[in-house]
């Protein structure tokens, strides 16, 4: 399964076009806030949308949550923008959360900022290891032409990072 990730394209519509025309194969876009408004009416794939803090100022938007927990491939994906986890001061809120969930990967933006880490099984945090690993991936902004993609695949999980 193909995931296209996307966040803070903050007007960029044209972006959005572009990586959706470049990835109209993917099996579903996730989207990390800061640019609801900014996804077309019509898209060639389904869609998961969390709000940013940006998109909370604009009420005529479509409802999203804040955040939201997918089942994707067999997979657990948390999903939210991050200010509501503090992600500008560290991964520690971001890391709770996908311990809370049970998930495989916390999807976040906000940051601007691509980043990937892995921490394998074992690991121990809030004084419990980790049953399995957990992956935490921002795209970057969709703004400075940055975009994700994740494929989850029987073997394993892979993330990857593109610039338009």
């Amino acid at each position: 399964m193909k995931l296209l990730v996307l966040s803070d394209s903050h007007g960029r519509r044209d972006a959005v076009r572009r990586v959706l025309d470049l990835h109209a194969d993917a099996d579903a876009l996730i989207f990390l806030g800061d640019g609801l408004r900014d996804l077309p009416d019509a898209l060639p794939m389904p869609l998961h949308a969390v709000r940013g803090n940006c998109d909370s100022a604009i009420f005529d938007l479509p409802s999203a949550p804040d955040e939201q927990t997918l089942c994707l491939g067999g997979r657990r994906i948390a999903a939210l923008h991050g200010h509501t986890r503090a992600a500008k001061a560290g991964f520690g809120r971001l890391l709770a959360l996908g311990v809370e969930q049970n998930a495989d990967i916390v999807c976040f933006g906000h940051t601007h900022a691509p980043h990937e880490q892995y921490i394998p099984a074992g690991e121990t945090f809030f004084g419990q290891p980790l049953a399995r690993p957990l992956y935490l991936f921002n795209p970057g902004a969709l703004l400075d032409g940055r975009f994700g993609l994740i494929e989850l695949r029987p073997g394993g999980i892979l993330l990857s990072h593109g610039q338009l």
